[in-house]
């Protein structure tokens, strides 16, 4: 018996914790809502922030804490090393650093956003992928990586904010914006523009947000069963009623 003793005291003595840290730090862009955005007092809230909490800390039993930043900051405190992970678009510099999960969190959907007596209304109609809008005058903001990569030749006017978007937007005229359709109509239902603007209901593209973890983090492992989880979360309707919560 004192010998069974011995055994298990060197295992629990010699084997190293699981996690090297008591909370997995996860960053965001902090104004990005409905996936994440921050208030006053600097807390976190918004689809991802939700869908953490759910997956990893109720059902993994992992503490979590929420961080929003500049975006480029965000993604810097995890290459640095500073983060553990963080919730976006996979692409091959992000995989370079980044262990990604395959179940996404969120798939976002491009669709595009107009005012409701825009002249050429039948002809958005009729737009079926991004090239088809050559001919349209684009609004859009600085901050947005995906419009300046995949608009860098389109007649384009930026704006500071999404919010001077919209607002430009609802003023008439002609006028475009190709966004993430959860997005766009969370901002635009928080700004009241429902009167005044339209969402063409064509998917131009599907963009998945997942879950990329440092490949030197403490919980490079969890990824797999976080993969279970999400999926089991979005087949028993759970992951849905997230998203619902901020229509």
């Amino acid at each position: 018996m004192k010998k069974l003793i011995v055994i298990i005291a060197c295992i629990l003595f010699f084997t190293p914790p699981l996690f090297a840290q008591d909370t997995m730090k996860l960053v965001y862009y902090n104004d990005f809502a409905p996936f994440s955005w921050e208030d006053s007092e600097k807390q976190m809230h918004g689809i991802l922030i939700d869908v953490i909490n759910e997956a990893i800390q109720k059902q993994m039993d992992i503490q979590v804490s929420h961080q929003g930043y500049q975006w480029a900051l965000a993604q810097k405190k995890v290459r640095d090393g500073e983060a553990d992970a963080f919730i976006t678009v996979p692409t091959p510099a992000r995989r370079e650093y980044t262990k990604i999960n395959t179940e996404p969190v969120i798939v976002g959907k491009i669709t595009i956003f107009t005012s409701k007596d825009n002249a050429k209304m039948e002809k958005l109609k009729k737009i079926r992928k991004l090239s088809d809008l050559k001919d349209f005058k684009l609004l859009d903001y600085q901050g947005n990586g995906w419009a300046k990569k995949n608009f860098s030749d389109f007649n384009v006017d930026w704006y500071a904010k999404i919010d001077d978007v919209l607002l430009k937007l609802a003023k008439g005229h002609e006028n475009v914006f190709v966004h993430t359709s959860q997005v766009a109509n969370y901002i635009i239902n928080k700004l009241g523009l429902q009167k005044q603007l339209i969402e063409i209901p064509i998917i131009l593209k599907s963009v998945d947000f997942n879950l990329c973890i440092r490949n030197d983090s403490p919980y490079i492992n969890i990824i797999t069963e976080v993969d279970k989880i999400i999926r089991k979360m979005r087949n028993d309707g759970r992951l849905q009623k997230i998203y619902d919560k901020y229509k």
